[in-house]
């Protein structure tokens, strides 16, 4: 399909999204689907590769690809079950700094695709608009390693800015493989992740101002998104002055009981309420709590299984 005619498509999809809630009619939910056609991850890698260095590339590909905007949205809508088959394994398990740990399916699956930026009705948003494996290694069938570079755009219909390329963030990865390619666990790295998001966003995360009305945006979804069992707060004025007396934190560190990891859950409320809304609670819900440091970073056998230094060596 030649770029044009990618770029009509594009338009009418937003513009279909832009009139929509989160209930998609099937033609534009078809529309999402065709787009796994086409392949928007791509590497720079001239040499020729051996047969399971092919599989593993394409593992990795397939996943990085499911963060591009709007590829991602069919797993956001059906979950799970919208996951081709083949990428994660069901007891995938792994780290990614400065967000967390991932322990099963569901949770690699989250952070992989549901925290990759979406864009959002009526507002100006950043989305992913290419991802490409810049390095790549794998030495045995089990084991490789990467790096990807995940372009950046600007999502605002009708406004000037609209399209306009942003920065590039980076994603520094090992991996293990099952026997039948699918990602078993990984190790992965966002360097300067709070820069990144300033130079987009166009403001400091240490301006008090802004960090004020984050804690109030913050509040205010939460209320929306964690209603009933869910709820986290008797109202807004109550999040808000909890909340406020919290460390604000860094996206460079975004574990800890402060509101960076909060915002990070958040999104993944969305999902799975029932799981998340504890964790952007007064409580942190174990994930949004203060860890020791060596907690944190050096627990491999805990979230690996394997003896540190054996997880990503070949065999």
């Amino acid at each position: 399909m030649q770029e044009r005619e990618k770029k009509q498509m594009m338009g009418m999809m937003l513009s279909l999204f832009r009139h929509k809630s989160f209930v998609l009619p099937s033609l534009i939910l078809n529309l999402f689907l065709n787009l796994t056609v086409l392949t928007t991850t791509t590497y720079a890698l001239p040499r020729s590769l051996t047969p399971f260095q092919k599989r593993n590339l394409a593992t990795l590909s397939s996943i990085y690809d499911l963060t591009v905007f709007p590829n991602q949205l069919p797993i956001l809508i059906h979950g799970p079950n919208a996951v081709p088959a083949g990428l994660f394994n069901n007891d995938a398990s792994g780290r990614v700094n400065p967000v967390g740990n991932f322990s099963g399916f569901e949770d690699s699956i989250e952070y992989f695709f549901a925290l990759s930026p979406i864009a959002q009705q009526g507002v100006r948003s950043v989305v992913i608009s290419k991802a490409e494996i810049v390095e790549f290694t794998s030495s045995c069938p089990e084991v490789a390693a990467s790096v990807v570079y995940l372009e950046t755009k600007v999502v605002n219909p009708g406004g000037q800015d609209d399209g306009k390329q942003l920065s590039t963030l980076k994603q520094v990865a090992f991996w293990r493989f099952d026997d039948c390619g699918a990602v078993l666990k990984y190790d992965a790295w966002i360097p300067n992740l709070n820069t990144w998001l300033e130079v987009n966003n166009g403001f400091s995360i240490s301006d008090p101002s802004q960090q004020a009305r984050s804690i109030e945006g913050l509040c205010a979804v939460t209320q929306q998104k964690c209603m009933g069992a869910d709820s986290q707060w008797t109202d807004i004025d109550h999040c808000v002055t909890s909340l406020s007396q919290k460390p604000y934190g860094t996206y460079d560190e975004a574990w800890g009981d402060n509101i960076v990891c909060r915002t990070i859950h958040l999104v993944l409320t969305t999902v799975r309420p029932d799981v998340h809304c504890p964790h952007v609670g007064p409580s942190g819900g174990g994930k949004c709590v203060d860890y020791p440091y060596q907690l944190e970073y050096f627990t491999d056998q805990a979230v690996f299984g394997d003896p540190q230094g054996q997880t990503f060596q070949c065999t």
